[in-house]
């Protein structure tokens, strides 16, 4: 019932397609973007993109191939054959597109910014968005002109398919407010500008960078929050090396399991101690990231590297995908992996293999879209609450209350829908769970049975200065959300 709503909801909301619509991507298979059509061999001039999709077990579906001709306002979009820092695949917080970003110029064409080619200007050679919704619909109308001129355009992020994050080589990261804009907003203050993936998690933005320069080599937190701003610190994961060191040495895509752990994927590999996927884990008295072990194509000392990464935790158990690079750090041959963590002995397998003259680039395991949907104008508070998680059975549901204004914090949880009034706040729910504390984790019952219910969050503020109701004389309480459990 859900996924048939979803659905519907999908096709109610298509973008406008430069491509016929294709057949529903299908939840819980996982999608990878392939560079090259296989009839020459890649170089640095533009080459295709193709969106493959594949069963977790690594059995093709089908592919969705992207925009190499100007139709109306949609742009073409090509990447580099051999530049292995662009193409990374995302998809977006609601779970509604994919995402990938390119350069608005032809296959076959030159990349070179010494002598005119795509990568030298930006306002001759836009730097293209394409955002494609559940039913394959291809939308490049989003192509930005003043950004990463005589670099590399290499990640792009959005919450919700409709404004975008967008990271390169040589303009920091970077906000487009609206779909279809040609305009960018430089966001981070000061150096790194050298960025490769950027990512949202928990409604905050992470890039990830390796740059000695500016001492910084793992992912950074942006600022606070969904920034739109400029003038955002780069704040690295504490923990994280500011130097050449054993650690890290080539981050690239990374993909938060949790708020305490992250997988992050380095690129080295022949005579690498570091190369491949590198689980992080946070220790809450230290206050530091630190590495648990590294997972590898081969196994334990194979010393494969690895750029992309994407993953899935139900009941407690976390599969990952991810793109390798066995023979080195060019760009082909290339893997699709998988593997189960079950600590540091976990057998990375290998799905599927590039073919001939093409490449694997970016991966996305396509879950569930979020059920979750904000309830505004219950708060009597300037403290705001935001959910991560799809309400899917098993999973996780991260909630936070921002800013809180109380002494003491907490978070309600109910089952029956109230909306009762009380001065100028609304009470949202019955409250069966009260978790104290800015921030929750509560995970869905991995029970059939309860398909469909629904559970309403709202964050209170204890022993607020600002409460000024008689009914509620020491709280003020924020918005709420709504989760359908799928």
């Amino acid at each position: 019932m859900i996924r048939s709503t979803l659905l519907t909801l999908a096709v109610a909301t298509a973008f406008a397609p430069a491509a016929l619509a294709q057949i529903p991507f299908t939840f819980g298979n996982v999608v990878v973007t392939r560079v090259g059509d296989g009839s020459s061999a890649l170089s640095s001039v533009g080459a295709p993109i193709f969106l493959d999709e594949y069963t977790p077990t690594g059995v093709f579906v089908r592919t969705v191939p992207l925009p190499t001709a100007t139709v109306g306002a949609n742009r073409r979009i090509v990447v580099r054959g051999t530049g292995v820092s662009e193409g990374f695949l995302n998809l977006s917080s609601n779970g509604l597109s994919l995402l990938v970003a390119g350069y608005d110029a032809g296959v076959g064409d030159n990349s070179a910014t010494a002598n005119g080619g795509f990568r030298e200007n930006a306002l001759i050679n836009p730097r293209v968005i394409a955002v494609i919704d559940l039913l394959g619909n291809v939308d490049t109308t989003t192509a930005v002109t003043d950004a990463y001129s005589g670099g590399d355009m290499r990640s792009v992020a959005s919450d919700n398919g409709q404004r975008f994050w967008l990271a390169g080589s040589t303009g920091g990261t970077r906000f487009v407010a609206n779909l279809g804009d040609s305009a960018s907003l430089l966001l981070n203050a000061g150096a790194p500008q050298n960025m490769r993936v950027v990512n949202i998690y928990d409604s905050d933005v992470y890039v990830s960078t390796a740059s000695i320069g500016a001492s910084t080599l793992g992912p950074v937190k942006l600022g606070s929050g969904l920034v739109t701003t400029p003038g955002q610190l780069q704040t690295l994961l504490p923990g994280f090396p500011t130097g050449p060191s054993t650690a890290a040495g080539s981050p690239y895509d990374f993909w938060f399991a949790d708020p305490n752990t992250v997988y992050v994927c380095d690129d080295n590999s022949v005579a690498s101690t570091v190369g491949g996927i590198q689980k992080w884990t946070f220790d809450a008295n230290t206050q530091l990231w630190t590495v648990a072990y590294r997972l590898q194509l081969g196994g334990v000392g194979a010393n494969s590297g690895a750029r992309a990464i994407s993953g899935f935790t139900q009941n407690g158990v976390t599969t990952l995908w991810a793109i390798v690079n066995p023979a080195g750090t060019g760009s082909s041959p290339t893997e699709l992996v998988t593997v189960t963590d079950t600590g540091p002995n976990s057998v990375v397998t290998s799905l599927a293999v590039s073919p001939p003259n093409t490449a694997f680039r970016g991966v996305r395991y396509f879950g569930l879209p979020t059920t979750a949907q904000r309830i505004s104008g219950l708060s009597c508070s300037t403290a705001d609450i935001k959910v991560d998680g799809n309400g899917q059975i098993g999973t996780r549901l991260r909630t936070t209350v921002v800013n809180p204004t109380g002494v003491a914090t907490a978070i309600n949880y109910g089952f029956t829908l109230f909306n009762l009034p009380l001065c100028t706040c609304t009470v949202l729910s019955d409250s069966v769970i009260l978790v104290p504390g800015e921030s929750s984790t509560l995970t869905i019952p991995n029970v059939p049975a309860i398909i469909g219910a629904r559970l309403y969050v709202q964050g209170v503020n204890a022993l607020d200065p600002a409460a000024n109701c008689a009914s509620l004389p020491f709280a003020t309480v924020t918005d709420g959300f709504e989760i359908t459990a799928q």
